[in-house]
């Protein structure tokens, strides 16, 4: 235990020394100031001219889309390309694997930490639009408040599932540049899909994104959630199995 928990304070760590996701990071709260400034400025022009006042300050249930759907999916591909093709590319891969940790070991703490460094960004960016909605709008009360929280909580795991995907596909390829453009491709068109045929609504893992509405009021029946909840373990057991196989026997 010991072992992982280096390797993977040591992959958080190569995250937050790349710049950019800091900078993505910065980028998210700039997001939420500036929804909230330009919705200030709407609802006082709206005020003074129609007597009415609408909250279009950025509530934390408001936010989450956007950055759930576009943003975080793309800075989990970032970070598996970063972690696992780059290092492949340029070498780098072999000092962490002549570290004495096991390779399954060391894949499962590139996964971790990508999805730490997710879980930080949800944390960031659910209480900055908490603060901005409760001082510039309608503030919440403490039950919509933990429903807006709890949906940040059940976000985490069909991103869990994107990330091994992200890992998984990033073993494939060994150009950094191919490997964003496969996922980035792939991801909108297993969104497109269920645009053409309902069918695929339940059985591409990427439609899980959004289950957080599933969870929030009132509930389907427990068949469905079950098998929906198998559905997601199984594309997340299938990709981090053969991704943890495949960099196990990977030559570096």
């Amino acid at each position: 235990m010991t072992s992982f928990y280096a390797a993977y304070r040591n992959e958080l760590t190569k995250l937050f020394l790349r710049k950019k996701y800091i900078v993505f990071l910065v980028l998210g709260l700039i997001i939420c100031i500036g929804w909230a400034a330009l919705a200030f400025v709407a609802a006082g022009l709206m005020n003074r001219g129609m007597g009415v006042f609408f909250n279009l300050a950025p509530t934390p249930m408001g936010a989450l889309p956007i950055f759930l759907q576009v943003i975080l999916p793309l800075l989990i591909f970032m970070g598996a390309t970063d972690l696992i093709t780059t290092e492949g590319a340029e070498g780098t891969m072999k000092g962490s694997i002549f570290c004495p940790v096991e390779k399954w070991k060391l894949y499962t703490a590139k996964i971790f930490a990508i999805m730490m460094y997710v879980v930080i960004y949800l944390t960031c960016i659910y209480a900055a639009s908490t603060i901005l909605n409760q001082t510039m709008g309608n503030a919440l009360n403490a039950g919509q408040l933990l429903n807006a929280f709890i949906s940040y909580a059940l976000a985490l795991p069909p991103l869990v599932v994107l990330a091994t995907f992200a890992a998984f596909v990033a073993l494939l390829v060994r150009s950094s540049t191919l490997v964003m453009l496969i996922l980035i491709g792939s991801y909108l068109l297993l969104n497109a899909l269920p645009l053409f045929s309902p069918v695929f609504s339940e059985l591409i893992f990427t439609s899980y994104l959004g289950w957080h509405r599933l969870w929030i009021g009132i509930l389907p029946s427990i068949s469905r959630l079950l098998h929906m909840v198998v559905i997601l373990f199984s594309y997340g057991a299938v990709f981090y199995i053969a991704g943890s196989l495949i960099f196990d026997r990977k030559e570096y």
